[in-house]
């Protein structure tokens, strides 16, 4: 990166803290910007109307105790600022984990427990099929959460990470002090003990000396990693980097060359996405995962660890066997490099929940293989959000058991479980859904997560408001014996 380079990106993450620490915490800490600034076209593949926030701001918080013209001069920076930064404020495309809206269909007289999609409908720029997994045997949901069939990973004398219970920062909440220090203080007060927070989205997130991301000016460093590690390690908390992977819009654009390409014609099939299989980009992230298990961080999670579902119809030129090929060199790359810098780091990844009800249909358009994955990692994180399940089509009241909530992250879960078999599924602690829902919302959703088998679980909120998710967490009081311990 040039002297100039440098100055500029100094100076917008000076700018950027600068206003964060203007306004009030409950206004700035809802803009979600894991991947800000680099990516300027960047859209969500998938958005329902589910994605509204029950967190609005107060008028009274838009109170500034200064001059009227102060607080004109303060809005108008501010708003050009996000304007400036404007695909950080966009809502993530992991959210939405139905790849189709479908419409059900239950053939009669065959006992059928599950919808079956009889039309698929627009998902990203065209319609995606998808057909459902045979359903597995589901055992009876309970009470008291007393159904766990897992237990911790066999890994004599290590912590347990299937226990773990966390949630998820930005890298700006993290940069902005004042408020990662009562995030975490009210995370422990809940009884959480993991934090998951972003390390690399279109760019590096934190201070890196990673050779490739200096030369390719992606290194726009938010917080410095040592302190934050070290902080969470003094209050007894469990780290998580979210590594973005496979959707990197700030290398294609230095590398152009990195870009999935049709495999005869070279023709380029995705802007923003890389070919995981690809040397340099291989290189270049490598480089970032060495140097994070070298800092002693306790687990990678790779997020977009799969291949666009907006552009499908493009990249069906791949099978979902040779897709999966790809992400698996890029993912055995990781286990590698982890082994080679920080043995004691966990490798997770972050997959589709759509996977446990139609493994094979998705297999095609993600070349997410979590059955052949599942050796390499520590921890498989299915994103069970029941906002992103089309309403009428997954859950039928009075016939599947519980509320809707429960009932939709425990059946993908038990899907999973029904694919990776009782060894591989103890690696399982799900993303739930920590926005747009209600105390009771989460509180089901965690007796989903124990019915199933599984003991952990991480809360996904792009805004980073976690009051209600805090509540639930503390009044939880279905937690089996076998998830307590270290």
């Amino acid at each position: 990166m040039s002297f100039q380079e440098e100055a500029i990106s100094s100076l917008r993450v000076r700018t950027y803290r600068a206003i964060a620490e203007l306004l009030p915490g409950e206004v700035f800490g809802n803009l979600p910007e894991s991947d800000w600034f680099f990516d300027e076209e960047r859209q969500p593949e998938n958005v329902f109307a589910e994605e509204t926030r029950t967190d609005a701001v107060p008028t009274q918080a838009l109170r500034f105790p200064l001059t009227t013209l102060s607080a004109a001069l303060t809005l108008v920076a501010f708003f050009g600022v996000v304007w400036w930064m404007r695909p950080a404020i966009l809502p993530e495309d992991r959210t939405t984990d139905t790849v189709a809206v479908q419409s059900v269909s239950l053939s009669p007289g065959t006992g059928a427990a599950f919808p079956h999609p009889a039309a698929p409908v627009s998902s990203g720029d065209r319609a995606v099929p998808i057909v459902p997994l045979p359903e597995p045997v589901l055992s009876p949901p309970s009470e008291t959460g007393g159904i766990v069939q897992g237990g911790p990973p066999e890994a004599p004398g290590s912590p347990r990470f299937d226990n773990k219970v966390g949630i998820y920062l930005t890298a700006s909440s993290v940069a902005r002090r004042p408020f990662f220090s009562g995030t975490v203080e009210s995370l422990l007060r809940s009884g959480g003990t993991a934090l998951v927070f972003d390390v690399k989205g279109g760019a590096v997130l934190f201070r890196s000396s990673a050779p490739m991301a200096r030369e390719f000016g992606l290194v726009r460093p938010f917080y410095e990693l040592p302190d934050i590690l070290r902080l969470a390690r003094e209050r007894g908390l469990y780290t998580i980097g979210r590594f973005v992977a496979i959707k990197d819009a700030g290398l294609t654009s230095r590398k152009p060359e990195t870009r999935v390409q049709h495999p005869k014609t070279g023709r380029v099939l995705s802007r923003d996405w890389i070919d995981p299989s690809h040397e340099t980009a291989i290189s270049y992230n490598m480089e970032v995962i060495c140097e994070l298990a070298a800092a002693g961080i306790d687990e990678i999670n790779l997020d977009y660890i799969r291949f666009s579902t907006a552009e499908y119809g493009a990249l069906s030129v791949y099978s979902g066997e040779e897709k999966a090929d790809k992400v698996e060199a890029f993912l055995r790359a990781t286990r590698d490099t982890i082994d080679r810098c920080g043995p004691k780091t966990k490798l997770g990844i972050s997959t589709y929940a759509i996977l446990g009800w139609d493994y094979r249909k998705n297999l095609e358009t993600l070349g997410q293989d979590v059955i052949r994955f599942a050796p390499l990692v520590d921890v498989i994180s299915p994103m069970a959000y029941p906002s992103t399940f089309a309403p009428n089509r997954y859950y039928r009241p009075g016939k599947d058991p519980g509320p809707r909530d429960y009932f939709l992250v425990y059946r993908t879960l038990m899907g999973y479980r029904e694919l990776l078999g009782p060894k591989e599924s103890k690696k399982l602690r799900p993303w739930i859904q920590g926005y747009g829902v209600s105390v009771r919302d989460v509180a089901d959703e965690i007796r989903a997560v124990y019915d199933s088998g599984s003991c952990g679980f991480t809360v996904w909120n792009a805004s980073n408001a976690y009051s209600v998710a805090y509540e639930a967490i503390k009044g939880d009081k279905v937690r089996p014996e076998q998830c307590i311990g270290e």
